[in-house]
């Protein structure tokens, strides 16, 4: 059960794009911006949400209404990520930005079969949920592209650690499999090393970023905190 926001990186693109999925270098901007908002990721993991996933006592009603307020927020991704992907001109940028573009699409054509809904239109949203995806609507119109990479790395990397955080899952765990399926880092990490070596060749506002990827990262902790209504 992994991370259906996730970015999928097969093996012919990271070789193709020579990318790394290595732990990016400890003083890159991958690392700035996860030390500086570790502890919004704390407060994600100690969630009655999370929490209840590590001890396989979250109600799955819950779990089932998490899932659909956030295919609101997929839906709408699809189409912020190709805004991006289109106003990109460095190559392997528009490529991660493509490739998350198609995973939000590839996970979009479960809902109907899975949840039974088609689209946005019927979904009643969080409040949260629909201020991140607002959010992420925003700065994919008025940042350059580069900065949705940034906003793209909390849901990336987080959703990893808090798995990390979890492992190894309870025997007869009902929520084992989101445990295990999260567990890797390797795409959150990739897209590190990638914005590393952006960072060296073309002008990149680390305050900006930093301001961006704490606010998603922000978002994702009251995702899942007000997911079991606290």
């Amino acid at each position: 059960m992994k991370n259906p926001r996730s970015i999928r990186l097969e093996d012919d693109f990271i070789a193709q794009h020579q990318l790394s999925t290595s732990p990016p270098p400890p003083n890159s901007l991958f690392w700035k911006m996860w030390n500086a908002s570790e502890n919004i990721a704390q407060q994600a993991l100690n969630t009655d949400f999370i929490q209840g996933i590590k001890n396989g006592t979250l109600n799955p009603v819950t779990y089932g209404a998490f899932n659909i307020s956030d295919a609101y927020y997929c839906f709408h991704g699809a189409a912020d990520y190709l805004t991006a992907a289109n106003k990109a001109t460095h190559s392997v940028l528009k490529a991660f930005l493509l490739k998350k573009h198609k995973s939000y699409q590839q996970y979009n054509d479960t809902f109907p079969k899975t949840w039974r809904i088609k689209d946005a239109n019927g979904i009643v949203p969080t409040e949260v949920c629909q201020q991140y995806s607002q959010f992420e609507s925003g700065t994919a119109s008025h940042e350059h592209p580069i900065y949705m990479l940034v906003v793209m790395l909390p849901c990336e990397y987080l959703w990893a650690w808090l798995a990390a955080q979890l492992s190894p899952p309870t025997q007869g765990n009902l929520y084992a499999s989101w445990i295990k399926g999260n567990d890797d880092p390797k795409g959150a990490y990739a897209m590190g090393n990638f914005l590393n070596d952006y960072a060296k060749e073309n002008p990149l506002d680390e305050d900006l970023a930093l301001k961006l990827y704490i606010q998603a990262m922000t978002y994702e902790f009251r995702n899942f905190k007000t997911a079991v209504g606290s």
